[in-house]
Protein backbone atom coordinates (compact mmCIF):
# COMPACT_ATOMS: atom_id res chain seq x y z
CA UNK A 1 0.00 0.00 0.00
CA UNK A 2 1.40 3.79 -0.93
CA UNK A 3 0.08 4.97 2.06
CA UNK A 4 2.40 2.71 4.61
CA UNK A 5 5.73 3.71 1.97
CA UNK A 6 4.99 7.81 2.99
CA UNK A 7 7.47 9.11 5.41
CA UNK A 8 5.72 9.49 9.17
CA UNK A 9 5.92 12.92 9.27
CA UNK A 10 3.61 12.79 5.87
CA UNK A 11 1.41 9.98 7.50
CA UNK A 12 1.10 12.23 10.61
CA UNK A 13 -0.25 14.99 8.83
CA UNK A 14 -2.71 12.95 7.10
CA UNK A 15 -3.77 11.73 10.26
CA UNK A 16 -4.55 14.91 11.63
CA UNK A 17 -6.31 16.20 8.46
CA UNK A 18 -8.31 12.76 8.16
CA UNK A 19 -9.27 13.10 12.36
CA UNK A 20 -10.19 16.99 11.31
CA UNK A 21 -12.11 15.93 8.48
CA UNK A 22 -13.97 13.70 10.69
CA UNK A 23 -14.67 16.67 13.28
CA UNK A 24 -16.17 18.87 10.54
CA UNK A 25 -18.48 16.26 8.99
CA UNK A 26 -19.18 15.44 12.26
CA UNK A 27 -20.37 19.40 13.30
CA UNK A 28 -21.66 19.40 9.93
CA UNK A 29 -23.78 16.52 10.16
CA UNK A 30 -25.21 17.57 13.78
CA UNK A 31 -26.54 20.89 12.12
CA UNK A 32 -28.34 19.06 9.74
CA UNK A 33 -29.88 17.15 12.72
CA UNK A 34 -32.89 17.95 14.69
CA UNK A 35 -31.05 18.09 18.25
CA UNK A 36 -28.22 20.22 17.54
CA UNK A 37 -26.59 20.54 21.28
CA UNK A 38 -27.35 16.93 21.90
CA UNK A 39 -25.80 15.69 18.62
CA UNK A 40 -22.41 17.40 19.15
CA UNK A 41 -21.90 16.76 22.59
CA UNK A 42 -22.56 12.95 21.98
CA UNK A 43 -20.28 12.98 19.12
CA UNK A 44 -17.69 14.64 20.35
CA UNK A 45 -17.78 12.50 23.56
CA UNK A 46 -18.27 9.11 21.84
CA UNK A 47 -15.31 9.47 19.04
CA UNK A 48 -13.14 11.02 21.61
CA UNK A 49 -13.91 7.93 23.24
CA UNK A 50 -13.37 5.78 20.67
CA UNK A 51 -9.54 7.33 20.10
CA UNK A 52 -8.58 7.34 23.67
CA UNK A 53 -8.73 3.69 23.49
CA UNK A 54 -7.62 3.65 19.87
CA UNK A 55 -4.32 5.70 21.87
CA UNK A 56 -4.31 2.21 23.96
CA UNK A 57 -4.34 -0.52 21.75
CA UNK A 58 -1.17 0.63 19.85
CA UNK A 59 1.50 -1.08 22.64
CA UNK A 60 -0.29 -4.11 23.01
CA UNK A 61 -1.03 -5.04 19.10
CA UNK A 62 2.56 -3.43 18.51
CA UNK A 63 4.13 -6.42 20.23
CA UNK A 64 2.26 -8.53 17.94
CA UNK A 65 2.12 -7.09 14.21
CA UNK A 66 4.80 -5.13 12.90
CA UNK A 67 3.25 -2.79 10.78
CA UNK A 68 1.29 -1.60 13.97
CA UNK A 69 5.09 -1.15 15.60
CA UNK A 70 6.03 0.76 12.49
CA UNK A 71 3.07 3.16 13.30
CA UNK A 72 3.57 3.48 16.89
CA UNK A 73 4.72 7.26 16.97
CA UNK A 74 0.89 7.89 15.50
CA UNK A 75 -0.33 7.06 18.92
CA UNK A 76 0.42 10.39 20.39
CA UNK A 77 -1.50 12.34 17.70
CA UNK A 78 -4.84 9.84 17.96
CA UNK A 79 -4.22 10.62 21.86
CA UNK A 80 -4.09 14.54 21.35
CA UNK A 81 -6.99 14.31 18.83
CA UNK A 82 -8.99 12.03 21.55
CA UNK A 83 -8.45 15.20 23.79
CA UNK A 84 -9.22 17.35 21.70
CA UNK A 85 -12.59 15.68 21.07
CA UNK A 86 -13.05 15.27 24.91
CA UNK A 87 -12.26 19.13 25.43
CA UNK A 88 -15.04 19.35 22.74
CA UNK A 89 -17.64 17.53 24.53
CA UNK A 90 -16.93 19.41 27.66
CA UNK A 91 -17.33 22.92 26.26
CA UNK A 92 -20.46 21.85 24.42
CA UNK A 93 -22.17 20.84 27.50
CA UNK A 94 -20.74 24.44 29.59
CA UNK A 95 -21.52 26.58 26.71
CA UNK A 96 -24.44 25.36 24.35
CA UNK A 97 -26.63 22.52 26.75
CA UNK A 98 -26.16 24.99 30.31
CA UNK A 99 -24.93 28.18 29.26
CA UNK A 100 -22.72 28.64 31.47
CA UNK A 101 -25.24 28.38 34.08
CA UNK A 102 -22.69 27.16 37.02
CA UNK A 103 -25.28 26.59 40.03
CA UNK A 104 -27.31 24.66 37.06
CA UNK A 105 -24.38 22.58 36.35
CA UNK A 106 -23.77 21.88 39.69
CA UNK A 107 -26.95 20.31 40.52
CA UNK A 108 -26.76 18.00 37.41
CA UNK A 109 -23.47 17.30 38.54
CA UNK A 110 -24.42 16.23 42.46
CA UNK A 111 -27.48 14.18 40.73
CA UNK A 112 -25.15 11.61 38.29
CA UNK A 113 -22.58 10.30 38.81
CA UNK A 114 -21.69 9.91 35.43
CA UNK A 115 -21.08 13.27 34.61
CA UNK A 116 -18.51 13.55 37.96
CA UNK A 117 -16.87 10.53 36.17
CA UNK A 118 -16.43 12.69 32.77
CA UNK A 119 -15.09 15.80 34.56
CA UNK A 120 -12.56 13.52 36.33
CA UNK A 121 -11.84 11.67 33.30
CA UNK A 122 -11.39 15.31 31.53
CA UNK A 123 -9.10 16.20 34.77
CA UNK A 124 -7.16 13.52 34.44
CA UNK A 125 -6.52 13.79 30.29
CA UNK A 126 -5.24 17.55 30.44
CA UNK A 127 -1.66 16.83 32.49
CA UNK A 128 -1.51 13.84 29.71
CA UNK A 129 -2.47 16.28 26.76
CA UNK A 130 -0.05 19.19 28.05
CA UNK A 131 2.82 17.09 28.34
CA UNK A 132 2.10 15.12 25.49
CA UNK A 133 4.95 17.13 23.42
CA UNK A 134 9.14 16.63 22.92
CA UNK A 135 9.63 19.52 24.94
CA UNK A 136 7.97 18.01 27.77
CA UNK A 137 9.72 14.87 27.93
CA UNK A 138 12.87 16.80 27.99
CA UNK A 139 11.82 19.59 31.06
CA UNK A 140 10.15 16.29 32.99
CA UNK A 141 12.92 13.63 32.72
CA UNK A 142 11.82 10.47 30.96
CA UNK A 143 10.94 9.02 34.43
CA UNK A 144 8.37 11.60 36.13
CA UNK A 145 6.99 11.82 32.47
CA UNK A 146 6.19 8.26 32.23
CA UNK A 147 4.80 8.55 35.66
CA UNK A 148 2.30 10.90 34.76
CA UNK A 149 1.07 9.09 31.99
CA UNK A 150 -0.27 6.38 34.17
CA UNK A 151 -2.89 8.59 34.64
CA UNK A 152 -4.11 6.83 30.99
CA UNK A 153 -5.16 3.75 32.87
CA UNK A 154 -7.32 5.79 34.78
CA UNK A 155 -8.43 8.33 32.54
CA UNK A 156 -9.46 6.25 29.91
CA UNK A 157 -11.66 3.73 32.19
CA UNK A 158 -13.42 6.54 33.96
CA UNK A 159 -14.54 7.86 30.19
CA UNK A 160 -15.62 4.75 28.88
CA UNK A 161 -17.50 4.10 32.63
CA UNK A 162 -18.98 7.87 31.51
CA UNK A 163 -19.75 6.65 27.97
CA UNK A 164 -21.57 3.73 29.46
CA UNK A 165 -23.64 5.35 32.10
CA UNK A 166 -24.36 8.39 29.86
CA UNK A 167 -25.96 6.00 27.23
CA UNK A 168 -29.98 5.58 27.85
CA UNK A 169 -30.42 2.73 26.00
CA UNK A 170 -27.79 1.56 23.54
CA UNK A 171 -25.07 0.08 25.75
CA UNK A 172 -23.96 -2.82 23.32
CA UNK A 173 -21.29 0.04 22.11
CA UNK A 174 -19.70 0.91 25.51
CA UNK A 175 -20.14 -2.56 26.73
CA UNK A 176 -17.68 -3.71 23.58
CA UNK A 177 -15.34 -0.86 24.76
CA UNK A 178 -15.12 -1.75 28.15
CA UNK A 179 -14.52 -4.89 27.05
CA UNK A 180 -11.76 -3.75 24.81
CA UNK A 181 -10.38 -1.80 27.52
CA UNK A 182 -10.61 -4.71 30.35
CA UNK A 183 -8.24 -6.99 27.63
CA UNK A 184 -5.80 -3.84 27.10
CA UNK A 185 -5.56 -3.32 30.87
CA UNK A 186 -5.10 -7.26 31.71
CA UNK A 187 -1.87 -7.16 28.90
CA UNK A 188 -0.58 -4.37 30.15
CA UNK A 189 -0.45 -5.76 34.03
CA UNK A 190 0.89 -9.33 32.48
CA UNK A 191 3.24 -7.16 30.57
CA UNK A 192 4.30 -4.39 33.09
CA UNK A 193 8.07 -3.65 32.94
Amino acid sequence: MALFNLPIATRKHLLNLGLCLALIWGVYDALMGPDLVSDLRDFTGRYGAYLLLISLLFTPLSQRWKWVKRHLAMRRNIGVWGFIYAALHVLIWIMLEFYYDWSLMLDEIAGNLFILLGILAFFLLLPLALTSTHKAIKYLGYRKWQLVHTLTYVAIPAVIAHHFMAQKTATLEPLLMGLVLFLVLVWRYRHVR
